[in-house]
């Protein structure tokens, strides 16, 4: 975090021994967070940060039928590992790190292998997914997904100007703790409120709000729409919007301003999506 509180990146700790870490970060902020982290580490003393990401290759394997595919290809008891935690072991033949995490809202898990191993790795899934019709997804339909759950995505739904407390994610912040960068801003908002907070949206009329679209209450501009689309399994367009403290109440309607036509949208709680457990 900034010490205004909002986001350098969203990341995944993993605590590898006990002053080991690894720490995974959106590919595209790689260089980004690297140079923020060895720049605050440096009061710390006895501390290196050292950018790994040419050791690993990285594959998701998300679904319902994530652990019956998988587990064939790995020694790694499957069901031992509870969400956000993660294990060592082969997993077709490849020396991997597996975790039980994902950025789909359904269950899975992520593979950590070396590069050069990947494909045969990814061959391997595939080929073990095949009596369940296992698909290769790219970034569009893992996006559909993420937003189902109301994932928020770095650079639309969270970014420099956002804060926890705005995004709906004051669950992540370690507030008993004594000092973090950023604690003084978050308390503040804590304690006196935000001008503007995340909502969750359905459209009303036919029309799908895309990120940077305009939301609008009675002819002025009141937010904007950071991610949007129509979701294939729901069946419905919904989006997430940055609007005022006073217009989040569930139920209320709001408009989008979509190519120059308003349309109307309905305020419903987050996430619009939640698998049984």
């Amino acid at each position: 975090m900034t010490p205004d509180g909002t986001f350098i990146d969203d990341i995944i700790v993993y605590r590898m021994a006990p002053s080991h870490f690894m720490l995974v970060v959106n590919a595209g902020n790689v260089a980004k967070d690297y140079a923020w982290i060895a720049e605050q580490i440096k009061p710390a003393g006895q501390a290196a940060v050292v950018d790994t990401s040419s050791r690993y290759a990285l594959i998701a394997v998300q679904g319902p039928a994530a652990r019956e595919v998988l587990q064939p290809l790995t020694g790694v008891e499957l069901d031992d590992l509870p969400y956000y935690w993660f294990g060592y072991g082969e997993v077709a033949g490849a020396r991997a790190t597996i975790s039980r995490t994902g950025y789909t809202g359904e269950d899975g898990f992520e593979i950590f292998v070396p590069p050069n191993m990947a494909d045969r790795v990814w061959q391997a899934l595939l080929e073990a997914g095949r009596a369940v019709d296992i698909l290769p997804c790219g970034l569009g339909a893992r996006d559909t997904l993420r937003l189902e759950a109301a994932m928020r995505l770095y650079g639309n739904d969270i970014d420099e100007s956002t804060t926890p407390i705005e995004a709906g994610l004051g669950w992540i912040v370690g507030w008993t703790k004594d000092a973090f960068i950023g604690r003084e801003r978050l308390r503040e908002q804590k304690q006196k409120g935000v001008e503007r907070r995340l909502i969750g949206f359905e459209m009303i009329d036919r029309g799908i709000a895309r990120h940077g679209y305009e939301v609008v209450s009675a002819g002025r501009r009141i937010g904007v729409v950071t991610s949007g689309t129509q979701t294939p399994f729901l069946k419905k367009a919904i989006g997430m919007a940055y609007v005022p403290a006073d217009a989040t109440a569930p139920g209320s309607e709001i408009e989008i301003d979509i190519r120059g036509r308003t349309s109307r949208a309905l305020v419903v709680p987050l996430p619009f999506y939640k698998r049984a457990r």
